[in-house]
């Protein structure tokens, strides 16, 4: 999430597999780098003269019966403009992470939940 905080797209599109996937809160859905790319592109405006920083914490590592990472964690988020500070709704998000050749690791799925009174 550096990358994307730092507005770097394609930096942050390949820490995904190919294929992969992300399930937004709000039911939207991007399947593989380009689009991706292509939806982060579209809301770039919105981020003119806004530092955004994500924050993760309470983290779940545990081994998938595939031999994949399920990683799930409570993320919130930071905006700062003109000298003032807000938060956004807090999220829970559950990442798949998979080894590729070569050794590194990359996230295939990600699905972010909007959190809600009551939710763990």
């Amino acid at each position: 999430m550096r990358r994307a905080d730092a507005l770097d797209i394609e930096g942050f599109a390949d820490t995904f597999t190919p294929d992969g996937e992300v399930v937004h809160a709000d039911g939207g859905r991007t399947r593989g780098r380009d689009e991706m790319v292509a939806a982060m592109r579209a809301r770039l405006p919105r981020y003119q003269g806004v530092a955004t920083q994500h924050w993760f914490g309470h983290l779940l590592v545990e081994r998938l019966a595939d031999g994949a990472l399920g990683v799930s964690y409570y993320t919130l988020v930071a905006q700062s403009e003109g000298g003032g500070l807000s938060f956004q709704p807090a999220y829970t998000v559950d990442d798949v992470l998979v080894r590729e050749p070569g050794g590194a690791l990359l996230t295939r799925s990600r699905i972010i939940r909007r959190n809600t009174p009551g939710q763990r």
